[in-house]
């Protein structure tokens, strides 16, 4: 590629690290957790809100009374939390 085009995709420095790279004696298999995400059946039984959803932080209820402006809303910091 930096000989036709004068660009390189992988960076050297990259490819020199992990050429050093050891192999551990025994892999570890299977995840320490699981990503709720990745099952669209546990998503739902979970009662997971989309981050495509609008609003969102009105759905979600975490036990915590919500901070409200003198109107009623909700202020932008409880809405930052809630979106989390």
């Amino acid at each position: 590629m930096q000989n036709n085009y004068g660009f390189l995709i992988q960076d050297p420095d990259t490819i020199e690290e992990l050429e050093k790279v050891e192999y551990p004696k025994q892999s570890m298999q299977g995840t320490p957790w699981y990503s709720i995400l990745s099952n669209p059946k546990y998503a739902m039984e979970f009662n997971y809100i989309g981050a495509h959803v609008t609003e969102r932080e009105k759905l979600i209820e975490d036990g915590k009374d919500d901070e409200t402006d003198g109107e009623g809303e909700m202020i932008d910091e409880q809405k930052a939390i809630r979106g989390e």
